[in-house]
């Protein structure tokens, strides 16, 4: 994999969670990344509105694989190429197919448990 691909399919994740009929000024993806898990939260902005995802929506299985894989490649590749640990990133995909992402270098609450 390469960062590359790994930014596809976090696209095409985040993208499939939502009807593709429905109008969007972005779709939004919070990534929580820890050591064999990830976590996240989709969201649909249209106007001044925030919009989860359509409940009947299901991802397949082999898409939620795929993207955890990613998350643990660029959660890796970053390490490797920066030094710095990531805990998370927030994928935002406009309709023109343009992107941008932030990764998170703080540890959530999630990933903190019990400390």
């Amino acid at each position: 994999m390469n960062t590359e691909q790994a930014y596809n399919i976090l696209g095409n994740v985040l993208f499939a969670h939502f009807d593709p009929d429905e109008p969007f000024d972005k779709l939004e993806m919070i990534l929580q990344i820890g050591d064999g898990a990830i976590a996240r939260n989709t969201w649909r902005y249209f106007g001044v509105e925030k919009f989860p995802p359509v409940l009947d929506r299901e991802v397949p299985l082999q898409a939620c694989l795929d993207l955890s894989k990613a998350a643990f490649f660029l959660r890796d590749n970053l390490l490797e190429t920066t030094g710095e640990q990531i805990w998370g990133l927030t994928f935002t995909l406009y309709p023109d197919s343009s992107f941008n992402i932030e990764y998170s270098y703080e540890k959530s609450d999630w990933l903190k448990g019990g400390e």
